[in-house]
């Protein structure tokens, strides 16, 4: 077994930091089934009032968020709007259209970013009749964490609403956004009618993902929640590391941004590896050594073998995610191992 090892699965490995084990220690408790733990209202407030919004919901996981959303935004026989490599539509294989009974329509889009013009030509196209909902992604993880600009989100949200669609964001990672452009959350979240981030990702909280709109898409999104197995009871005790998460961990993701380029400018140094370069990266580092004659499989492989841990991207790829346990140190040991591993063959 190799002496070292660099978990650059993704940053959903991190774990919480002392002040938030602390905080779940003296977390004040209640039924949350009934509205009465503290410290998931506690959080639910602050989530809505760091995006600007009226209401949040606090739920297990993101997949959870994002799919209260469509049921709250959307009727059976729907017409949905996506991007062709987003979580939501690729990641989810589809599967919130066949629970929802909703029509997916998959769009092109460089960078996971979608124009309003793809959007007006998927909205004319034949087989739409009852447009419904835009569903975005910031940051874009089958881009390699490309960072939409506010611009671009107002600019498509202009389009979406002039044909009455509502526009959901998936932001599982929006704070890396915010951090790589430097704005404010705000500056994307007026511009949209709901939103889902999560905290157990690069804001290293254990558990659960934030859920956040106007207080009648939230009323109904919390009965769909409880509908579908996401009532939680006395869950102040995960939901106070979400605090801290929020309070403290936000500004340190640009550590793992730069951390990602200096895996990224490393890796591309070595004959024979390809980087993804978005036009605003984020903490992804997408590799691709076809040149090599290598596929996905294979080079996840050769990583292993020297304790560098990553999930291949088919059909030569992979993608390595920088989080709060990836140090400047652990990415020069990456780099190195890798150019050995090419010197090889």
């Amino acid at each position: 077994m190799p002496e070292r090892r660099v978990d650059l699965r993704s940053d959903t490995v991190t774990l919480p930091t002392q002040e938030m084990k602390e905080a779940m220690m003296d977390a004040t408790l209640g039924d949350d089934g009934y509205g009465e733990d503290a410290t998931v209202n506690r959080l639910q407030e602050l989530a809505a009032e760091k995006l600007g919004m009226e209401a949040g919901l606090y739920v297990p996981s993101g997949t959870m968020g994002n799919a209260c959303a469509l049921f709250v935004h959307t009727h059976s026989g729907d017409d949905v709007f996506f991007e062709e490599r987003a979580h939501l539509f690729a990641g989810a294989r589809g599967e919130f259209a066949i629970l929802n009974g909703v029509r997916p329509h998959p769009m092109q889009a460089e960078f996971g970013v979608v124009q309003p013009e793809g959007l007006e030509e998927a909205i004319n196209s034949a087989d739409v009749s009852q447009p419904s909902l835009l569903c975005i992604e910031n940051s874009h993880n089958g881009s390699g964490g490309s960072a939409w600009t506010p611009t671009e989100v107002e600019s498509v949200s202009k389009s979406a609403k002039t044909h009455g669609l509502r526009i959901h964001m998936d932001g599982a990672r929006i704070f890396n956004a915010v951090v790589a452009h430097g704005v404010d959350v705000k500056d994307y979240t007026r511009h949209i009618d709901s939103v889902m981030f999560c905290v157990s990702k690069g804001l290293s909280a254990p558990v659960g993902s934030l859920l956040c709109g106007t207080r009648p898409f939230i009323d109904e999104a919390d009965a769909v929640r409880k509908r579908i197995g996401g009532g939680m009871r006395q869950a102040g005790v995960i939901a106070a590391a979400g605090i801290v998460a929020l309070e403290q961990m936000v500004d340190r993701l640009a550590e793992d941004h730069e951390i990602a380029r200096l895996l990224c400018a490393g890796l591309e140094a070595i004959e024979g590896v390809k980087i993804q370069r978005p036009p605003t990266p984020t903490n992804f580092a997408m590799v691709n050594v076809e040149e090599l004659g290598w596929d996905s499989e294979s080079l996840v492989e050769k990583w292993k073998t020297c304790g560098i841990l990553a999930n291949p991207r088919p059909p030569a790829g992979a993608r390595l995610v920088a989080h709060r346990h990836i140090t400047h140190e652990d990415a020069a040991y990456v780099v190195n191992a890798t150019r050995q591993l090419v010197e090889r063959g």
